[in-house]
């Protein structure tokens, strides 16, 4: 399973830079915003930066799931740390299975 680019959500990350995965398309954007925010003198978290690129692209913003029975969740745990992968990579890549069928 790949992972998630945190900037655009594209399932085609393969680019570690910093603790962010990104694909080769949001990758220089990122490395844009890295070099003006050194040149100003101010620390770099890419992973900040990737995830307000995302907020700013997909207006859908933070989502609360709520009432989901705890065997299921444990069970979606588990998946994630067999699979390498955060819940949220988990959840996203099964919404993009799912919508792609």
């Amino acid at each position: 399973m790949s992972k998630l680019c945190d900037a655009c959500g594209s399932p085609k990350a393969f680019l570690g830079v910093g603790s962010a995965s990104l694909c080769r398309s949001c990758e220089p954007e990122i490395r844009i915003e890295m070099d003006r925010l050194r040149a100003g003198g101010k620390p770099v978290n890419v992973m900040h930066i990737a995830r307000r690129i995302f907020k700013e692209t997909h207006s859908g913003g933070n989502y609360l799931l709520r009432d989901v029975p705890a065997e299921l969740w444990q069970q979606a745990e588990h998946k994630a740390v067999d699979q390498g992968m955060s819940m949220r990579d988990l959840l996203l890549a099964a919404l993009i299975k799912y919508l792609t069928k």
